[in-house]
């Protein structure tokens, strides 16, 4: 069913991508342990912040997501001269999604207080989010970069970066959380301003690799050039929706997260701790996610729809099995898990210990959904259909999931645990509905394709 040739394609670009993408999640999963350090009031604010950040970040990847499919069906189509002009709009639209992300990261602080979260635990996060706010530029071409060697198939740089930074975010957060070497004590601020110095190299060292390229610096060129509206609107066309879409589940796990921090510090620390567990797992399927959607667009542009179903089912196969392998440390090892964030005699270890090991083994409950809906979001980016799937998931993640969270934790027996159960309940009706889009959607597109052949060529 499957043919060698597409597996080994899909492969060379989702395992490279899922090592720079678990390397990014081990730079998190550092500034947690390291968060957790300094003591739980600013784990708490880690869990706010880091969502916030995350969140903003997650947009604007989506909508920067359609510069690799542009790529890969001018690839498909044999039209190797838009590359250079797509590349040259994608650095533009990074730079414009910077200006209103910055500002919203400067002044969300601000927001928190008026919904009554926590006093000082929203002073952590103004000083996190205050330095953190500085890299966001570079991190947004970073990404621009990212989707342009994925897009030929050049992920290994990728994961060789991300693998350098997690040294680096470890250095540079312990010099300026304690003030060594002359420079000052900053506290959590120190981890914001360490987040923003290994952005910059990130996007700086993807750079330098990308102009010494003899394949890659063809279609670099960032002197002046003739900017196009209709261009730049088709980008924001399949570019909105999609970063919509990461939206809406980022925010899914923000507003669930706010809703935590009326529970108390030890709950909020808890669910911080089970999301840096579940962010690490979703490491495969955002990766598997990023190659489908340049594999199934390629595949659309050289209107080979059958390689692109192939393609699709193998993913969903793969991330199928993989959570489910991934969920058993989950169930049988949340008690070994938590004790690598907080140690052991940590303020209010018992009560954080109960909350995260209840938190962590809902997670695995959904892990396969979560994989499922990834997986799906980038097949049907892939084939630049990302509307409709924007329509679904505000019904799944807003209506069923934060609605769920929010009726179950303040309606029912189950407190701070209803909220894990409603992001279950909207992760598990977005895969179910996403997967069935994708086949009705590829079923089309082939239908169309061939009633729009001559019908000589079905005549023996």
């Amino acid at each position: 069913m499957f043919k060698k040739h597409e597996i080994k394609s899909l492969i060379i670009i989702a395992l490279p991508l899922m090592a720079a993408f678990l390397a990014e999640r081990g730079m998190e999963f550092i500034d947690t342990i390291m968060m957790g350090w300094i003591g739980p009031t600013a784990l708490a604010a880690g869990a706010i912040g880091t969502v916030l950040f995350g969140t903003i970040v997650l947009f604007c990847l989506g909508v920067l997501s359609a510069i690799g499919v542009f790529i890969v069906q001018a690839k498909g189509a044999d039209n190797i001269g838009d590359i250079k002009f797509t590349m040259q709009h994608g650095f533009c639209l990074a730079l414009l999604l910077s200006i209103p992300g910055m500002l919203i990261i400067w002044f969300i602080p601000h927001v928190l207080l008026s919904i009554g979260e926590d006093p000082l635990v929203v002073v952590n996060t103004k000083l996190l989010l205050h330095g953190m706010v500085w890299g966001f530029p570079g991190f947004l071409l970073f990404l621009v970069l990212r989707e342009f060697t994925a897009a030929f198939s050049l992920t290994l740089v990728v994961m060789i970066i991300s693998f350098f930074s997690i040294p680096l975010t470890f250095i540079a957060n312990y010099i300026l959380i304690y003030g060594k070497y002359h420079f000052p004590e900053l506290g959590i601020a120190g981890i914001g301003y360490g987040g923003s110095i290994v952005m910059w190299f990130m996007f700086i060292s993807l750079l330098i690799y990308t102009k010494k390229h003899p394949l890659l610096n063809l279609h670099i060129r960032l002197r002046p050039f003739k900017f196009d509206y209709v261009k730049f609107k088709d980008m924001l066309f399949i570019g909105i929706p999609s970063g919509s879409l990461f939206l809406l589940e980022s925010s899914m796990f923000l507003s669930t997260t706010l809703l935590m921090g009326y529970f108390g510090v030890a709950a909020l620390a808890a669910h911080q701790i089970a999301f840096q567990c579940v962010n690490i797992a979703y490491t495969l399927p955002v990766s598997l996610s990023m190659a489908t959607a340049l594999q199934v667009g390629h595949a659309s542009g050289a209107k080979n729809y059958i390689q692109a179903q192939r393609t699709a089912l193998f993913s969903f196969s793969i991330v199928f099995l993989t959570s489910a392998l991934i969920a058993i440390p989950f169930i049988f090892f949340s008690n070994f898990i938590i004790t690598l964030f907080l140690e052991k005699g940590a303020y209010n270890f018992k009560e954080v210990n109960q909350f995260a090991t209840t938190f962590i083994k809902i997670a695995a409950l959904f892990l396969c959904f979560d994989a499922m809906q990834s997986v799906a979001n980038g097949a049907l980016r892939g084939l630049k259909d990302t509307f409709v799937p924007m329509l679904l998931s505000i019904g799944c993640y807003w209506v069923l999931g934060i609605g769920g969270a929010y009726y179950f934790s303040n309606y029912t027996y189950l407190g701070a645990r209803g909220i894990w159960y409603g992001l279950s309940l909207g992760l598990c009706s977005s895969a179910t509905l996403l997967v069935f889009r994708f086949f009705k959607k590829i079923r089309m597109e082939k239908n169309n394709y061939i009633s729009g052949m001559p019908k000589k060529l079905f005549v023996n």
